[in-house]
């Protein structure tokens, strides 16, 4: 017996204290195993804009897991030009992360795009997401890699919806392309996690004193709902705004203090208000319908315009599930599996 084997089997009897032959003669072997099978994704969402991109959104750490980043949806649809990206994410270290999908095979159209997104928004992680990534758009990615400035990393991913026998189908991010560092099993540096704060947010993103103030009064508020209601809902600091988040991070409002005109606080409706028929809580505050993210919302010019929170969550209580995505109300009063 070749003389590496032996010290296998002498440091397997070893371990478990037991002869390798008494060892061998007590493991079971299945009589039979499943076959695993990859199917189509279009198994599991039927249309890639309407239905995956809109999963995808929420549960972006699965997609995290596989690249080794804490990912965090900060739009969806996000306009660059006349186009629209399908994600923009951050990560823990506030760098600005894309991702554009596709279904099928990977074409020239979605790298143009996925090249407009890059400059458009000055991305400095570019995924790439399909069910077949070609050699030739591979290559492309590598040379992207090699040659692009220092911080910005290309990654190409295909997407497998997997199953063995008639199990539950599963969703498997396969990372084909990935910025050299990536392969050596080290991170790039980047810059340090940033606990966000209001002192943070007056000192670092310069927020007028009169915005935070409003900011205060609606965190305020909302904290007072979450003791009131026994919610398992939690407010949480993000660069330049503030999310109530129920559990999975699934967003049930925010509070905007980057907003264009005045601060915004909004609330996330799996459908318009129009067509749910939902009058407005705060008819005297202007309004307005964030399409890409499904969120309604209210400008708040100054601190006595401050309206009562709980008015508008508990319109929308009754759509946010205890945990998973949101649902859309039927006619009928069941759900309509629409992840939201």
């Amino acid at each position: 017996m070749p003389k590496l084997l032996c010290e296998l089997v002498g440091y397997v009897s070893a371990q478990y204290e037991r002869p390798i032959g008494e060892i061998m003669e007590n493991t079971t072997v299945p009589d039979a195993f499943g076959t695993l099978e990859r199917v189509s994704a279009r198994a599991g969402w039927p249309h890639e804009a309407h239905e995956f991109t809109p999963w995808l959104a929420e549960n972006v750490s699965l997609l995290g897991e596989a690249l080794g980043l804490s990912l965090e949806l900060q739009a969806r649809e996000h306009k660059v030009g006349r186009y629209s990206l399908d994600l923009l994410l951050s990560d823990s270290a506030e760098r600005t992360v894309i991702v554009e999908n596709q279904f099928e095979q990977t074409d020239h159209d979605h790298l143009g795009k996925l090249l407009t997104y890059c400059a458009g928004t000055e991305a400095d992680v570019v995924i790439w997401i399909a069910e077949r990534l070609n050699e030739e758009h591979a290559a492309v990615l590598e040379w992207l890699n090699e040659n692009t400035r220092a911080g910005i990393g290309f990654f190409g991913i295909e997407l497998e919806l997997l199953r063995i026998d008639k199990s539950p189908l599963a969703p498997n991010f396969r990372v084909l392309v990935q910025p050299n560092d990536w392969t050596k099993g080290i991170r790039p540096t980047a810059a340090p996690s940033v606990n966000w704060d209001w002192v943070k947010y007056r000192d670092d993103l310069k927020i007028p004193d009169s915005r935070l103030e409003v900011g205060r009064a609606l965190a305020d508020q909302l904290e007072k709902e979450i003791a009131g209601q026994g919610v398992p809902w939690t407010v949480q600091f993000r660069k330049g705004y503030l999310a109530l988040l129920r559990p999975g991070g699934y967003r049930v409002a925010i509070v905007d203090l980057y907003w264009k005109q005045a601060p915004r606080f909004a609330v996330r409706l799996p459908d318009t208000p129009e067509a749910l028929g939902f009058p407005s809580p705060y008819p005297n505050l202007n309004t307005s319908w964030d399409a890409a993210e499904n969120m309604w919302g209210w400008t708040i010019p100054s601190i006595t315009d401050v309206p009562h929170v709980g008015t508008a969550l508990a319109l929308v209580e009754s759509l946010h599930p205890e945990t998973g995505p949101m649902t859309m109300p039927s006619e009928a009063g069941e759900s309509d599996p629409r992840l939201l």
